[in-house]
């Protein structure tokens, strides 16, 4: 399924007097959430006047996952605390690759930067040639 997204949009002379976004976004998680969008503009509660749904490309969605874990089930002692796996999925998370080990934050967004703005099929490209 591709991702859907709805672009609303309130009226632009009221959003501009106010001076906020006539435009805002819903992001689908699935085709039956219609009934839970937003109907009025986030940041000054005007009613939308036009909504249109969008199909989102294919682009490599970047995930920084925390790491941290524990050996027992009552959560103490933490392991790998400000370590972070680095994950790379197709919009709609049917496919996702996460890396072998983990990163401390400096470290993971230095990575990310290779991924920015790449079709997802590029992306994995990228990840094989970098063996993450």
């Amino acid at each position: 399924m591709k991702k859907l997204v709805v672009r609303s949009s309130s009226n632009l002379e009221k959003a501009l007097e106010d001076k906020v976004e006539p435009y805002w976004y819903t992001v689908l998680r699935d085709e039956h959430q219609y009934s839970i969008r937003s109907e009025k503009n986030p940041w000054n509660q005007d009613a939308a006047e036009l909504e249109k749904t969008v199909y989102l490309a294919d682009d490599c969605v970047i995930t920084m996952r925390p790491a941290r874990f524990a050996l027992k089930n009552d959560g103490s002692y933490d392991y790998e605390k400000d370590h972070y796996f680095l994950e790379i999925s197709n919009q709609d998370s049917s496919i996702v690759f996460s890396s072998a080990r983990v990163y401390v934050w400096e470290e993971v967004n230095r990575l990310a930067v290779f991924f920015k703005g790449l079709s997802f099929t590029a992306a994995t490209r990228v990840w094989k040639v970098k063996k993450l």
